[in-house]
């Protein structure tokens, strides 16, 4: 459930509800508080830099949901391969989800940002598979 859930506020954000215009309502403020004294500029870049981190944290999140997902999965399948069907999850959402953005005009499509959210998606599955074989090593050595 966890895992559907996240899809969903992917999917949110990649609508008119996660453009530029109604991300700066609440990072706006953030920012200003941070750097009162920031130049438009710098605001801009500050931005821009907050909703790329956004990206990479996003498809980690999902990455991490989708592994747990299956590595705890009552398919051989999916257990064996949950390392592959978590990428090839988070290389269609992003996917996916800039093809739509393309369609909106509160949006702007990036082949950028989908390479982004797959650095973000197979990095936490390396840090998912390096904690998993740590505590599997731990297990073993205790028993």
């Amino acid at each position: 459930m966890p895992l559907i859930l996240w899809i969903g506020v992917i999917l949110f954000l990649g609508s008119g509800a996660g453009s530029m215009a109604q991300t700066s309502r609440f990072i706006g403020p953030l920012i200003e508080f941070f750097f009162p004294s920031a130049a438009p500029d710098t605001f801009l870049i500050v931005h821009a830099f907050i909703r790329k981190a956004a990206h990479f944290f996003e498809y980690a999140i999902l990455a991490i949901l989708a592994a747990r997902a299956f590595t705890r999965s009552s398919s051989l399948f999916a257990a064996r391969y949950w390392i592959l069907l978590s990428m090839l999850l988070v290389i269609s959402l992003a996917s996916a989800d800039e093809l739509n953005q393309s369609f909106q005009a509160s949006r702007t499509s990036s082949g950028w940002d989908v390479l982004l959210d797959i650095f973000g998606g197979s990095s936490a599955l390396a840090a998912f598979k390096l904690f998993r074989r740590r505590a599997q090593n731990k297990i073993e050595r205790d028993s």
